[in-house]
């Protein structure tokens, strides 16, 4: 009687790693480099402070003083009249999916912090910044944040269609390959290893046959198997001493 072993468990493929990348290139691309050495002037945090406050009064805007404490400048955003300025706090709830970005741009942080449902929240920093460029695109982020979120939707359709296909396309290769396999009957094993199915068929004490299947290939394969089950017995019986065969791209080592 022949068995189906199966090694490992299939999981069904993960949208999670592809929205991820998807909202990390937007996101992390909101920093733009400045010069070394150069932090924004407090005309320009002040601009840019009143620029967001007037465009999205409903962002948590904050002037950052530069205290005598030298620690995380997330902790001094309590300015106070007289205090000297060193850079700016946003924090922006964004329209949908329970999502939420924050910049830290200062004399010595700057840093974008970003939540959005599916993902787990991650944060990005760069040593310097260019005030105005970034200010500018964390503007056209905000604006454009539905239209990214629908563009995600979209492509999460698509890769839910092919993982779709492609599960069924793997549920087939297995029925397939019982079907066969108890037909001939030889031990044998199927194990999943991720991108491809490796087929293990016993001929006898210590000979196997090793054989990969994945999605793309095994209606070609296995209609073939008997027959190189059959030309592979013919050959060990040809030898005279026991000898390990494989093939690797093409090429037949003995």
């Amino acid at each position: 009687m022949g068995k189906d072993m199966i090694s490992r468990i299939f999981k069904k493929e993960c949208f999670e790693p592809v929205a991820r990348k998807y909202w990390e290139k937007l996101v992390c691309g909101l920093l733009v480099l400045g010069e070394r050495g150069c932090a924004p002037s407090e005309g320009e945090v002040l601009c840019a402070y009143n620029e967001m406050k007037s465009c999205y009064p409903g962002c948590k805007c904050n002037i950052v003083r530069a205290g005598k404490s030298q620690g995380d400048a997330l902790q001094r955003d309590m300015f106070q009249q007289g205090d000297k300025i060193c850079g700016i706090r946003v924090v922006a709830e964004l329209s949908a999916a329970n999502s939420s970005i924050e910049f830290v741009l200062t004399d010595s942080l700057y840093y974008v912090h970003f939540k959005t449902d599916g993902i787990d929240s991650f944060s990005h920093r760069v040593d310097t910044c260019d005030l105005s460029q970034t200010m500018t695109n964390i503007k056209e982020f905000i604006d454009n944040f539905p239209a990214y979120l629908a563009a995600l939707e979209n492509e999460k359709v698509e890769f839910e269609k092919k993982a779709k296909l492609k599960e069924i396309s793997r549920l087939s290769l297995k029925t397939c390959v019982a079907q066969m396999m108890s037909q001939l009957g030889y031990e044998w094993n199927l194990t999943d290893r991720g991108k491809f199915f490796l087929l293990q068929i016993e001929l006898g004490e210590k000979r196997m046959v090793e054989i990969s299947l994945n999605d793309k290939n095994f209606t070609k394969r296995i209609p073939a198997i008997p027959e190189v089950i059959k030309s592979v017995e013919s050959l060990l019986e040809t030898l005279p001493f026991p000898v390990d065969i494989s093939m690797t791209k093409g090429i037949l080592k003995l």
